[in-house]
């Protein structure tokens, strides 16, 4: 029994130190992706800040390349004050260390700037590959300390070619490196740039600065140090030790760069400037979470083990709990299924209100327009009567032409005022809920016809832009006509006392979606964000259709569609509502 004790005690210490060992790769290999990650983006980002500060010299020489100035000072050789102020100048203005004009032999002839001593501009560039690529036509460029005393520098040179063509000479732009790193001092990452040498000629740490990677001899650095860089920093750097684990590039930088312990190293190459970035990231936080993390699971297992003792003990009272509780789900599913029929019922009612409310406002809208409808069918009655008693003249006289031609003009008026109270009779009649294709043009046709008497009284001008082919749109003949007549009787009323009164209608298809267009040339909206809330108006508390409940209606009417409708102010003054509809399946495949 004992050694059965003994056996499974092992058994599970072994269990729990793979769980913590597992816990504490998981972590490490967790959060040096997450490191990784962080890096790459922040070199990333390092890489295209210089490479765009840099990218604003690169153009300037070509840019500058055909200045008359320039060209006149290599062909006639005007080298004077003039040449040289208009240097400094265009110096100041980009912010360049220094500007130089060689002739096609590389001879300097002018520069923004001259210094005395062991810091004079340099004599000739001949031999530098900016200017040799310059020579042969493309843009060159370069980078190096010219003189041990001045910056670092990255230069562009672009050839200056005359009227013809020919080459004379080329302007040679210097950039200041080191203003540049000025705004990378507090980056908490190590970030440095090696040209092809594998110097360091870009960092944000100074100790890192015209350091050589790798192991190069003495005579190695002596070359560099006579070809290129003539700062006195250039010295070898102390060889990292270099491990590779999980895929990626470590380094021991103990003592070097401020980092104490391994660094992340991440590589990206920038072939555009010739050189290679590197990001170095401290392991630290990530052993520490890794750390942290395995020591928590080694406690939560202890916890475990000591729970699953506790857990035994209230086996039996968990079981009782779990009947009590599941006769509380039974009575909390019962109370749920008879809240839910009530919120049914109520839904049924809220319905039923909506849709009294939606008939009430279309039988509100009828008695608005009540006395124009009378003068709207009086008018023609009028004319029937006239033209049929001059008929029956007619005909005593025997002037059969006229008289049909009378006839005919009855027919015509009888027939309008059947379209008038066939319009009327649908508005009023209370509509399904079931959408179907409607046409959206034949809408507008019917809505415009109920609303002629109010748009000739208030003398508003409707420019209705009727498409040339039928639109077919998801929706009720009747609810969108009331939705239609609502925007423009309120467009009629915003435009009260103006002297240009004019609405726009039109149709338009935007992807799956058919959008019926309202614009006036109103005073526009006050507070467009409300414009749907219920009750919300602007109109006097005296008006007939002051209750606030027209934009409401419509937006219930066009949501249970499956559309929307918006409103906001034209840029060019007025209100524009936009009613989103969608298109009728074979309307769909035209779109």
């Amino acid at each position: 029994m004992r050694l059965r004790q003994t056996g499974i005690l092992l058994i599970t210490a072994l269990c729990f130190s793979l769980v913590v060992f597992g816990v504490w790769r998981w972590s490490y290999i967790n959060a040096l992706d997450q490191l990784e990650r962080q890096g790459s983006a922040s070199l990333s980002l390092a890489s295209d800040r210089l490479v765009s500060m840099l990218e604003r010299y690169r153009i300037l020489p070509v840019a500058l390349a055909s200045d008359d100035i320039f060209v006149s000072a290599l062909e006639q050789g005007n080298i004077g004050n003039a040449l040289t102020e208009r240097l400094q100048s265009l110096a100041d203005m980009t912010g360049a260390q220094h500007i130089l004009l060689a002739d096609i032999d590389g001879n300097i002839v002018a520069g923004s700037l001259r210094f005395e001593g062991e810091t004079a501009m340099p004599k000739s560039v001949a031999n530098r590959p900016d200017f040799i690529r310059a020579m042969n036509g493309a843009l060159g460029f370069y980078h190096a300390q010219e003189q041990e005393t001045t910056p670092r520098g990255f230069m562009f040179a672009s050839a200056i070619r005359n009227s013809n063509g020919e080459i004379l000479g080329a302007l040679i732009i210097n950039s200041d490196l080191e203003a540049l790193e000025f705004h990378w001092r507090g980056d908490p990452e190590i970030i440095f740039f090696t040209d092809q040498n594998n110097v360091i000629f870009v960092a944000n740490r100074d100790n890192l600065i015209l350091r050589v990677l790798g192991n190069p001899s003495a005579q190695t650095i002596r070359n560099l140090y006579q070809n290129r860089y003539t700062g006195a920093k250039l010295r070898k750097l102390a060889s990292p030790q270099e491990t590779i684990n999980f895929g990626r590039v470590f380094w021991d930088m103990s003592d070097v760069a401020g980092i104490q312990g391994t660094a992340l190293l991440i590589n990206q190459p920038l072939p555009v400037i010739g050189m290679k970035a590197h990001i170095l990231l401290d392991m630290a936080p990530v052993i520490a979470l890794a750390k942290s993390r395995a020591i928590l699971a080694a406690v939560l297992l202890a916890l475990l083990a000591m729970l699953f003792w506790l857990l035994q003990m209230r086996r039996q009272a968990l079981a009782d709990q779990l009947v009590i509780r599941k006769e509380a789900n039974a009575r909390l599913e019962q109370r749920v299924l008879q809240r839910t029929a009530e919120l049914s019922d109520a839904n049924l009612s809220l319905r039923q209100a909506q849709d009294d409310l939606v008939q009430a406002g279309k039988l509100a809208a009828l008695g608005e327009m009540s006395a124009g409808i009378s003068h709207e069918l009086n008018q023609p009655l009028s004319a029937i009567q006239s033209f049929s008693e001059n008929a029956a003249v007619l005909l005593e006289r025997g002037q059969i032409a006229k008289t049909k031609e009378n006839l005919g003009r009855i027919a015509a008026l009888t027939g309008r005022m059947s379209r008038i109270i066939k319009n009327l009779r649908s508005f009023a009649r209370k509509e399904g809920e079931v959408a179907t294709d409607v046409s959206l043009c034949q809408v507008v046709d019917d809505t415009l016809e109920i609303a002629r008497t109010s748009i000739d009284t208030a003398k508003v001008t409707v420019n209705w832009q009727r498409p040339k082919q039928n639109i077919m749109v998801r929706g009720g003949p009747v609810r969108l006509q009331q939705v239609l007549l609502n925007l423009v009787s309120n467009a009629i009323d915003a435009m009260e006392g103006m002297v240009q009164k004019t609405i726009d209608i039109k149709i338009s298809r935007d992807a799956g979606s058919v959008l019926l267009i309202v614009h006036d040339s109103g005073p526009g909206l006050v507070t467009p964000e409300k414009i749907f809330d219920p009750f919300y108006t602007t109109k006097s508390v005296n008006h007939p259709q002051g209750m606030g409940l027209g934009l409401s209606i419509s937006y219930g009417i066009v949501q249970s569609f499956g559309g929307n409708i918006t409103g906001k102010n034209h840029p060019q003054g007025g209100a524009v509502f936009t009613v989103r509809l969608d298109a009728a399946p074979h309307e769909k495949m035209q779109i």
